[in-house]
């Protein structure tokens, strides 16, 4: 299972790089929503304790149960009746606690999704106009979500091009080994040829010089 970092700070190579990480998020927070939907879907049917059970183990705890759903003095959405808090963190032992938790990671995951959708839009418009090539990218992601990026020369720019030319290059003086070796094999047989002619031309002087020696005696 592929997961991601509260906040990180993650190098890619390419913008296609970049896309590629965004559609494994956005498959990975897919199944996550998928997940808490099916146990949305079954919360009925899960066994134990039954909720006044739970709730006396809270409350013998030293929990005390908060206020009626309202606003917050930040303007954010206080949980609804049934929640426990202590010093802040809430409990809840009502199964409508355990739905909205499922509810609210949901809409999380789906917000997500719709962010990591934008951003990819907005990368696919970039790559149309031309920009990327030749660039690296350190990406600022908050829940795998890309907020900055800074854009940088890619170090194997210079690398690629240069492997590329020795290949290249490398190639010319294998064609002309195999033309040196032709050349080379030529020669041996003119050196074998040549070394027959003066094999045969010191044999003749010898019996030359020997027919000299009979006659003269």
């Amino acid at each position: 299972m592929i997961g991601v970092l509260p906040i990180e700070i993650r190098d890619f190579l390419s913008l296609n790089e970049l896309n590629e990480y965004l559609e494994k998020e956005i498959d990975w927070y897919g199944k996550i929503f998928k997940e808490y939907s099916e146990r949305l879907g079954s919360l009925l049917r899960e066994q134990g304790l039954s909720s006044e059970e739970i709730e006396k183990i809270l409350q013998e705890g030293g929990l005390t149960r908060r206020a009626a759903g309202g606003k917050g003095k930040k303007g954010k959405n206080l949980p609804s009746e049934g929640w426990f808090s202590f010093k802040g963190l809430l409990f809840s032992a009502d199964k409508q606690g355990k739905a909205e938790i499922l509810f609210e990671s949901m809409e999380k995951a789906e917000k997500t999704i719709n962010k990591m959708k934008e951003v990819r839009t907005l990368i696919e418009e970039l790559q149309k106009t031309g920009f990327g090539p030749g660039l690296s990218f350190s990406v600022y992601l908050v829940d795998g979500v890309p907020e900055k990026i800074f854009v940088q020369k890619a170090e194997g720019t210079a690398r690629k091009y240069k492997l590329e030319l020795f290949l290249s290059t490398s190639m010319k003086p294998t064609v002309s080994s195999a033309a040196n070796k032709d050349i080379e094999e030529n020669l041996e047989d003119e050196n074998e040829e040549n070394s027959d002619e003066d094999s045969e031309k010191e044999q003749n002087y010898a019996e030359r010089a020997e027919e000299e020696n009979t006659s003269e005696e």
